[in-house]
């Protein structure tokens, strides 16, 4: 084992011999902008080009730099270090690092982006996971991916897979031997319905390209059918390696948000899905981290939320799990740390949402997908149009993106504009301080029993 380094060991984590639980917070939507938390309509790219044909390339660019400098500075990992957490997942997306039109080189800023956020975690003591969030050719067919078409290319073409080795393979040369990296989740939610040829083998390449340069980096491998499901994984022959499931449990029993249900009965349904996603697990002998874990937090119902928040964080610490929450920082839906209802971005925020919102765009698009079954072919199952949904989707995330956001950016003069990622600095924030309080007392009274 690695001195200074997290290492694995049968079913547990360790650093220099000694247990140690990785409990921490993501970076949701920084280097990978997602429509619902931001409160923009579109994807992480839409999101970017509309900026990009409004301002120009060269303040998109500007104006990014300042939303990813505010999103994370040193303020924001020294308040998440005071709660008491140790680690910090940050997600990013391929494009910030390489061009389509030429995959093959390098966007050295992407880099630079992505050390500072290191930098500032190494400097105080926070161990980072590396999480590429979205891949060429998107590996689910979801917006968090990055897709503009409702399809998960990834799994289609062997050039986009090749294009995440090389990423891969540069990230791992550059941080092969920084301590404060825990390890690379390599591919964050695969898509539903792989098969065990395609899941294992772009596992065995990417183990493959990222051991060229880095042999003692934690690799975090999660299931399919977006980190619920383990059965198709192979057994692989790497001492590092950790498996990453990812608990949302109102997606299967959306009941579990009403308030009026009895801890008791809601606990159940916890416990029934979290071992129902863990069961496949065992057969490893590996240390499981549930890389994923969150809600969208209700302005007003903050206690409740982080209840069941601790139900979560409590499900993982019973079985020695460690454990990440989604997110840290947003837009006010499901971040810890939000912009002031007052703010320039939360105003904009609001002007969208009188036209469009993630729900809504989810319910319209389910209803217009049956829509055409049923009018113009045959009635469709619930698996095709499960599929057949995200596709829609897509198409309303383009409209949405041409009908609402850029006629509102084009409303924003940019010496405005470039005033608004100071929406997202630290001080100009309010901290959701009972979320905050509830984690920072469960991890207090865990590390007083140790």
């Amino acid at each position: 084992m690695r001195e200074n380094f997290i290492q694995t060991k049968g079913e547990q984590f360790f650093l220099n011999e000694k247990p140690i639980l990785l409990r921490g917070w993501a970076l949701g939507s920084w280097m990978n902008f997602e429509h619902f938390m931001m409160g923009l309509p579109g994807t992480n790219s839409m999101i970017l080009d509309a900026f990009s044909e409004v301002y120009g390339e060269e303040r998109k660019e500007e104006w990014l730099d300042a939303m990813l400098e505010h999103i994370v500075s040193e303020e924001d990992i020294v308040y998440m270090k005071s709660i008491g957490v140790n680690s910090v997942r940050i997600p990013f997306g391929y494009h910030y690092f390489m061009d389509d039109m030429q995959p093959s080189v390098f966007l050295e800023k992407g880099f630079e982006r992505l050390n500072r956020a290191v930098e500032l975690c190494a400097k105080h003591e926070m161990y980072v996971i590396l999480d590429l969030h979205s891949t060429p050719g998107s590996q689910n067919t979801d917006w968090h991916s990055d897709n503009i078409t409702g399809q998960a290319l990834f799994w289609k073409y062997r050039c986009f897979q090749d294009q995440v080795l090389w990423l891969w393979e540069e990230l791992s040369a550059r941080y092969a031997n920084n301590p404060w990296i825990a390890g690379y989740d390599v591919i964050n939610e695969p898509g539903y319905g792989l098969s065990r040829e395609q899941i294992n083998g772009f596992y065995h390449r990417v183990i493959a390209a990222i051991r060229k340069h880095d042999k003692d980096h934690i690799l975090f491998l999660e299931g399919i059918d977006f980190g619920r499901d383990f059965t198709p994984l192979a057994e692989f022959d790497d001492p590092q390696i950790a498996l990453t499931v990812h608990f949302y449990p109102f997606v299967l029993e959306e009941n579990v948000l009403d308030p009026e249900m009895s801890d008791t009965h809601r606990m159940e349904i916890f416990t029934k899905i979290f071992e129902r996603q863990l069961k496949e697990t065992g057969r490893f002998h590996r240390p499981i981290w549930c890389g994923e874990s969150g809600y969208e937090i209700l302005d007003g119902q903050e206690s409740f939320y982080a209840m069941l928040l601790e139900h979560n964080i409590i499900l993982c610490e019973e079985r020695g799990i460690s454990w990440n929450l989604w997110t840290y920082k947003d837009a006010g839906r499901m971040g810890l740390v939000v912009p002031k209802k007052e703010s320039d971005w939360m105003q904009l925020r609001r002007k969208l949402a009188e036209h469009w919102s993630h729900d809504w765009e989810q319910k319209v698009s389910m209803k217009v997908t049956h829509m055409l079954g049923d009018t113009y072919y045959q009635h469709l199952s619930d698996a095709l149009a499960y599929d057949l949904d995200f596709r829609v989707r897509s198409i309303q995330h383009r409209i949405a993106v041409e009908q609402l956001l850029k006629p509102a950016l084009r409303e924003i003069p940019w010496e405005k504009m470039k005033h608004y990622p100071g929406s997202f600095s630290f001080e100009q924030c309010e901290k959701r301080e009972i979320v905050a309080e509830k984690i920072k007392q469960f991890i207090k009274e865990k590390e007083e029993k140790q």
